[in-house]
């Protein structure tokens, strides 16, 4: 007897907004046994150190990044490594031999056991997690799975245990199905985001999705008086208008004859927006192509509190990527491949990955936790562009941009953005 082929889908959400409420839904229903799993549990085994990880999902995130910039020339990119990594990580629990193999590869495991990986995971999870009130990162996982399907009970366990995944039964040959996903979606992503699912089918088995929900507002603010309409010049020399948000004070900075960045902290300093700006002569796409862990911890080694003006458009970008073309030219191919595919620790009916889409939100504008000092009112808006003293670094063209876990190391987004 020839059994159906189940569909699996990956979603992973991301957002990063100027400042919004932030709550974790834990309920989950309708899968036997799991009760017995605490999401609270002590794990006294040793875990991976977690750099190793760190270093791994910021690499992946730029192989991705430069993967997704080749074949989306000119258009605008922004991703969660953390989350797409957090996402596999997950779907790594039920996969088998070549899949297994190709995902490991994939997510430079480098022969990571699953029990160090999922410890490790769970104890960067936490880690991310802080109670400063103006910066915080909030990460969801679900599982929504179909009713009736023959789950391995191990795979949800595991899921659920050290990524927190709410688990949830549906019945997807009911039009109800979509709407109750993209419900919790709206939820957790705090109306950022209102729709990941477009619809559900019969044969669909599993939704794996993920959130990253980052708030942060600046630690320093930007007046808002002091926000004028400036151009912004894109790479067809076509030029665009923006309300520019603009603040001279002290910044860590960093200039080289290949390119100039800045960081601009959010609440306590923890999380930090850095931009990047590539001589006119470089493209952004070659600019990513360099960087490396190792070459960005050195470059950020080398910032430098330094007095100078900052200038950056004030934008809202939503962008939905699906990975599924990305992630097979890095190798994850036999999991989209039903003839191919093994997911055995997952089922014991034969399952494949139908696609991965990615969808993240960034806001920027004034608000900070501190408003700017007096002395940085007195700048005149008709020569703010013409400060003299310090750096001058305006963000009127395409840039490359991340928001980091100064603590860990870890990139929370990273983007390219060539016209906000």
């Amino acid at each position: 007897m020839t059994k159906a082929v189940g569909l699996l889908s990956l979603c992973i959400l991301s957002g990063l907004v100027a400042f919004s409420k932030t709550y974790f839904s834990t309920v989950f229903k309708d899968v036997p046994g799991l009760q017995e799993v605490s999401p609270r549990m002590i794990f006294p085994k040793r875990t991976l150190d977690k750099k190793p990880l760190v270093d791994q999902q910021v690499q992946f995130g730029f192989k991705l990044l430069t993967g997704l910039a080749n074949s989306r020339k000119k258009e605008n990119i922004f991703i969660s490594p953390t989350s797409i990594s957090l996402t596999l990580s997950m779907l790594y629990n039920g996969a088998t031999g070549r899949t297994r193999q190709e995902i490991s590869q994939g997510l430079a495991l480098r022969n990571i056991k699953t029990d160090t990986l999922n410890r490790t995971n769970h104890s960067l999870e936490m880690d991310l997690k802080t109670y400063d009130p103006y910066s915080r990162l909030v990460t969801t996982n679900s599982l929504w799975a179909k009713e009736g399907f023959p789950f391995r009970y191990q795979f949800l366990k595991t899921n659920r245990t050290y990524y927190q995944a709410k688990i949830t039964n549906l019945d997807f040959s009911s039009s109800e199905a979509r709407g109750i996903i993209n419900r919790w979606v709206t939820e957790e992503t705090e109306q950022k985001i209102p729709e990941i699912i477009n619809q559900t089918k019969a044969d669909d088995v599993l939704f794996l999705i993920n959130t990253a929900y980052f708030q942060g507002v600046w630690q320093i603010g930007f007046d808002r008086s002091l926000t004028t309409n400036k151009s912004f010049h894109l790479t067809d020399k076509s030029v665009k208008t923006y309300p520019f948000l603009s603040r001279q004070g002290t910044y860590n900075y960093l200039k080289t004859p290949q390119f100039k960045g800045v960081e601009i902290p959010y609440g306590d300093g923890r999380f930090s927006l850095y931009l990047f700006l590539p001589r006119l002569e470089n493209t952004l796409a070659s600019f990513v192509q360099t960087l490396t862990p190792k070459k960005l911890a050195k470059h950020l080694s080398q910032f430098r509190p330094t007095q100078g003006l900052l200038a950056l458009p004030r934008f809202t970008l939503n962008d939905e990527i699906d990975l599924t073309n990305a992630l097979k030219a890095l190798g994850f191919s036999t999991m989209f491949d039903a003839s191919k595919a093994e997911f055995a620790a997952l089922s014991s009916y034969p399952t494949y990955v139908n696609g991965i889409k990615h969808q993240t939100f960034l806001e920027i504008n004034e608000q900070g936790v501190e408003e700017p000092s007096q002395e940085y009112f007195m700048i005149k808006r008709g020569s703010i562009y013409q400060e003299k003293q310090g750096f001058s670094f305006v963000v009127d063209r395409p840039f490359f941009c991340m928001i980091r876990d100064n603590k860990t190391g870890n990139i929370l987004f990273m983007g390219i953005i060539y016209e906000p």
